[in-house]
């Protein structure tokens, strides 16, 4: 099992730097998935915050609208309602990439997957600074962004550990690589996603500790 001996922690997503190399060319090359990720998820955000300035009237009110609700009910919230509200909603995103990975087509939807965290994202910052001006962006980067860093970087990390994993099983299927010892290999794809649903969990208790905290004293939806 070749893959396992070289990637024998149990998550070993992130940047790698060769030991040998003495220019950016290794990292970039020893990376290359997890960068294209991020292009990607920094392509949906700013796709999502072009769609509010959309010049269909009708369609942008209507994503005005889920946007004003999704805050009003977050910044009026108990401190576990959001705890899981917030868990819930990132799970949206990581339980499929976890899915997709196990499955031999699955590659092309975990490109996808950040593109759509990013668009969400995009278009919750650019209609509260649209909104409220220089208070909305207040709003979101005290309590909205610090919990998206991390539950983006775990999604974006689960994408590239899934893909990896859809190319082995594709391997198996094709006959280019023998399936002993795959059994332990697939328990070290769980045990790595564990660990990311771990991440994503702390990111939701922050998140619901920021919106708790300083949700009334932004006061954006006092109204």
């Amino acid at each position: 099992m070749r893959r396992v001996k070289k990637r024998a922690t149990i998550i070993s997503t992130g940047f790698r730097f060769p030991r040998n190399t003495r220019n950016g060319g290794g990292i970039v090359k020893n990376n290359q998935r997890l960068i294209f990720l991020t292009v990607i998820f920094i392509c949906g955000l700013l796709l999502g915050s072009t769609a509010i300035k959309n010049k269909d009237a009708a369609l942008t009110e209507e994503l005005k609208s889920l946007i004003e609700n999704f805050c009003r009910v977050r910044s009026q919230s108990s401190l576990a309602v959001n705890f899981f509200s917030i868990f819930g909603t990132e799970c949206i995103f990581l339980i499929p990439a976890m899915l997709f990975g196990v499955c031999s087509v699955g590659e092309p939807f975990l490109w996808l997957l950040p593109l759509g965290k990013g668009m969400g994202l995009g278009m919750i910052a650019a209609y509260l600074y649209s909104e409220h001006s220089l208070n909305g962006m207040l709003y979101f980067a005290a309590i909205l962004l610090p919990p998206s860093v991390f539950s983006a970087a775990a999604l974006l990390l689960g994408c590239k550990e899934s893909i990896l994993m859809t190319h082995d099983i594709n391997r198996v299927l094709l006959g280019k690589r023998e399936k002993t010892g795959d059994a332990g290999f697939f328990k070290l794809y769980i045990l790595r996603y564990i660990v990311l649903l771990a991440s994503v969990l702390l990111a939701s208790g922050l998140g619901a500790l920021l919106n708790h905290a300083l949700s009334g004293r932004i006061n954006l939806f006092s109204a």
